[in-house]
């Protein structure tokens, strides 16, 4: 197989095997049932099977024994699965290898959608300036959806605020208080209102589905209510009044999530610009 032309007997019968007989065949000799392979790969015992099956009349060849209940694998199965390992093998490092070349230009990012941060911004900016040929994939989410995805590993980092209790005045007690909805980010919201239930009141809350602070101030200089903002985070509109709560709201703070187990290195860089930013 060193550049020399395939016969192409043996091609057409390559052409019959896939790459999912292999790695079917492989669980099935790992596992020694036809059951337990099965649900490893998360298919039907009755699917397994017939792909077997399948396998054997494409080569010609019997690869298991059949009717013991440990299952058993012929002398030409055993010389299969040594060379189908073999072949996984060398696929999965090429696979490897692509997803670090991948990795190594792409970064995907999660950027809060219930609040602007112009530190966030500014960094990117800053950090694209430095890596001009890395490709940025910005996600605008709810801090549920962000965490999800970030678990998931669809997002290398995500920028997500960390809740602190609120101490308002008792002057809004009297207000009726514009919040995001809790299933945008129920730790930030359950501190919103443990904050305003510690005052001693039970806060009145406009039901609304807005999910940015922008939304929530354009809704207050329309009238609906007030909301809750943090200094220096969002520009102000000229038909808001800023009235600072006594004493003052604790500013939110913003953190930069990641999993350490994430190998891809332009995340390591970009977390240490994220360090020297900050």
């Amino acid at each position: 197989m060193s550049g020399n032309p395939i016969e192409p007997s043996i091609l057409r019968r390559m052409r019959n095997v896939s790459l999912r007989q292999l790695i079917y065949f492989d669980e099935l000799a790992r596992l020694s049932g036809f059951n337990r392979a099965a649900k490893s790969l998360a298919i039907s015992q009755p699917t397994l099977s017939q792909q077997i099956s399948q396998l054997e009349t494409t080569l010609g060849v019997r690869l298991v024994e059949r009717g013991n209940r440990l299952l058993r694998l012929t002398p030409e199965g055993q010389f299969l699965l040594g060379q189908a390992q073999r072949v996984l093998d060398i696929f999965g490092e090429a696979i490897e290898t692509l997803e670090g070349r991948r990795n190594a230009r792409e970064l995907k990012i999660g950027i809060p959608n219930y609040m602007s941060y112009p530190a966030t911004t500014q960094l990117l900016q800053r950090f694209r300036k430095s890596h001009p040929a890395s490709d940025f994939f910005l996600t605008e989410l709810s801090a549920e959806e962000l965490s999800q995805k970030l678990n998931e590993g669809e997002l290398d980092a995500a920028f997500l605020t960390i809740p602190t209790p609120p101490r308002l005045s008792e002057d809004l007690a009297h207000l009726e208080i514009i919040l995001a909805p809790r299933n945008y980010h129920r730790a930030h919201y359950d501190y919103q209102m443990a904050g305003l239930h510690a005052l001693g009141f039970t806060p009145r809350i406009v039901h609304t589905q807005v999910s940015t602070a922008q939304s929530q101030m354009a809704l207050a200089t329309a009238g609906v209510g007030v909301c809750l903002i943090s200094p220096d985070t969002l520009s102000m509109s000229p038909e808001l009044v800023l009235k600072p709560t006594e004493p003052a709201l604790p500013d939110h703070e913003l953190a930069l999530f990641w999993s350490p187990a994430n190998q891809n290195p332009l995340l390591r860089e970009f977390c240490n610009c994220a360090r020297r930013f900050g």
